[in-house]
């Protein structure tokens, strides 16, 4: 396929939900796309895409690079393994990073790429891969302001806005505040509607009296209506990945000194779920666990 060259080369790497719907979106808007992706059928069929034998290939014929990654082991994989990213990543070249990272890995990305003459650019997003395919998602980016322009054409497709945080650090930080934010929020309905079961209150009415009062975000639209009617597949944000965001809530925590309580009964709450083997159910279900603890059945409809 012969590329644009009026047009930035944008190289994608990482396709699993999130990825493939974000790189969808700019092939769509016409962005020729360099593509990586462990499984390669999860590469293929993109617009403007040609697929790529390595991360490495990839980077070394892109002005920009994505990624997409499931946790800080893929991350260290893909970015700085000996075929990854920053290997082939031109000098003077720039990495978005849109994974959900521990502030650890931040700092090692921000140094390993200063000392390959790049930038590092942290812009995790919020929103589920719904979202993602109608460039709905809100991206929190950090980085180098120069770099964050150079990024900011491409990220303009992916989302509805970008809120800029200051440092990749910052912008990892803050992504595991509004999920450990979301956690709590799901083991706050999870206690509210077992209670209000057990008291004869359904939980589809009291998430209908709690959203048309009081708490009517769509966070909690969204999550009390699952909850209330047991809705856990398919999972938008699998157990397993909510329970890896909460720990690095909580790793941040110790890191910094600060105490997250409502983030310890929520892993625990995960780590239940998981136990009962609901691994490929939304992390929604860690609400199945307080469920089970006040002897109420769980639905999965």
């Amino acid at each position: 396929m012969a590329e644009d060259q009026s047009k930035p080369r944008v190289a994608f790497v990482g396709l699993g939900q999130m990825g493939r719907a974000m790189a969808q979106r700019l092939g769509e808007a016409g962005l020729p796309l360099r593509v990586w992706n462990r499984t390669r059928a999860r590469a293929e069929g993109l617009p403007e895409a040609a697929v790529c034998a390595s991360a490495r290939e990839a980077a070394a014929g892109a002005d920009l690079v994505v990624s997409s990654l499931a946790d800080d082991g893929a991350v260290r994989d893909v970015v700085l393994g000996a075929d990854g990213v920053l290997a082939g990543l031109p000098r003077g070249g720039v990495h978005v990073g849109t994974s959900t990272i521990s502030l650890r890995l931040a700092g090692e990305l921000v140094d390993a790429h200063a000392a390959a003459g790049s930038a590092f650019v942290a812009s995790p997003v919020l929103g589920r891969p719904d979202a993602a395919s109608r460039g709905e998602l809100w991206l929190l980016t950090g980085g180098d302001a120069a770099a964050v322009e150079r990024a900011s054409p491409v990220l303009a497709h992916l989302g509805q806005g970008r809120i800029d945080l200051g440092t990749p650090r910052q912008a990892v930080l803050a992504k595991l505040l509004a999920n450990f934010m979301i956690a709590g929020t799901i083991e706050l309905l999870a206690e509210a509607t077992t209670l209000g079961e057990k008291g004869g209150i359904a939980p589809p009415a009291l998430v209908d009296l709690l959203t048309r009062t009081l708490f009517g975000s769509p966070i909690v639209k969204g999550y009390g209506g699952r909850i209330a009617g047991g809705q856990f597949k398919p999972a938008g944000f699998a157990v397993p990945l909510g329970l890896k965001d909460v720990e690095l809530a909580l790793q941040a925590a110790h890191d910094l000194q600060a105490p997250l309580p409502v983030a310890s009964v929520a892993r625990d709450h995960l780590i239940a779920a998981l136990a009962r083997g609901r691994a490929d159910w939304d992390w929604g279900a860690l609400a199945t666990a307080v469920r089970e603890a006040a002897n109420l059945p769980v639905r999965q409809d």
